[in-house]
């Protein structure tokens, strides 16, 4: 199974084209437009399943599943979060799984929930349903650079603290054997500067995702072309 997670930088209906050589099971993607949205400009993909959750139809988060991969979103997803989307991966011959996407945002109702915040109170509210299959991937717009912009109780060191007690670890990081905030691997140039290298994108996974794992991947500069954020890709 193969999965990529890219923030296209909105204008996706411009843009899917450029992954399709990836032959991918499923996408997650950052700021992209709702399926009402694509249909309207002309875009049919061939999907099995588009989950889309937003609040403006031409930025949101989506997932999409091909061949015979589905996707349902999980019970518990809650619209208040901006941006997290809980789906059920299930096919033929892989375990059903749980898939979190994530677009960190600000949450203009809960500002306590502005980016890492929500991830945060959304890992311990449904650590129950986390295991050693889930992934939970996308742009989390945070590092430990910026861990002190936000309060003790939610900054991205306690979310760290949340998802190691759930026992689920970041793939960079412990394939490189690297130490959050040392990483010599961007995965987003702030308005495509090269001088702006930051490492906001991640893939957590449970134990199982490491044992199965064949491939991972961040795709390099060449991917500015569309984005300011590069495609991060996983093989399982």
């Amino acid at each position: 199974m193969k999965i990529i997670s890219w923030n296209c930088n909105g204008a996706f209906r411009r843009k899917f084209d450029a992954l399709l050589p990836f032959n991918a099971d499923i996408w997650v993607i950052q700021e992209c437009e709702s399926p009402e949205f694509l249909e309207k400009h002309g875009i049919l993909l061939p999907v099995n399943d588009f989950l889309w959750h937003g609040t403006r139809d031409f930025k949101g988060l989506g997932i999409f599943t091909f061949h015979d991969i589905k996707a349902e979103i999980a019970p518990f997803f809650n619209p208040d979060y901006r941006y997290i989307l809980p789906a059920y991966i299930s096919s033929s011959s892989h375990e059903r799984f749980l898939l979190n996407g994530v677009w960190a945002s600000v949450v203009p109702e809960n500002h306590d929930w502005d980016y890492i915040g929500q991830m945060c109170h959304f890992a311990a509210e449904n650590r129950n349903d986390f295991n050693e299959n889930s992934l939970t991937l996308g742009d989390f717009n945070i590092n430990m650079q910026w861990n002190n912009a936000f309060k003790k109780e939610h900054n991205y060191e306690r979310f760290l603290e949340i998802m190691s007690a759930l026992k689920q670890e970041s793939l960079y990081h412990k394939l490189y054997n690297c130490p959050q905030g040392k990483e010599k691997i961007p995965t987003s140039y702030y308005r495509r500067n090269l001088e702006r290298p930051f490492h906001i994108d991640y893939i957590f996974g449970g134990e199982n995702v490491f044992t199965h794992l064949k491939k991972f991947k961040i795709h390099g500069k060449e991917w500015l072309t569309y984005s300011d954020h590069l495609p991060l890709e996983l093989e399982i």
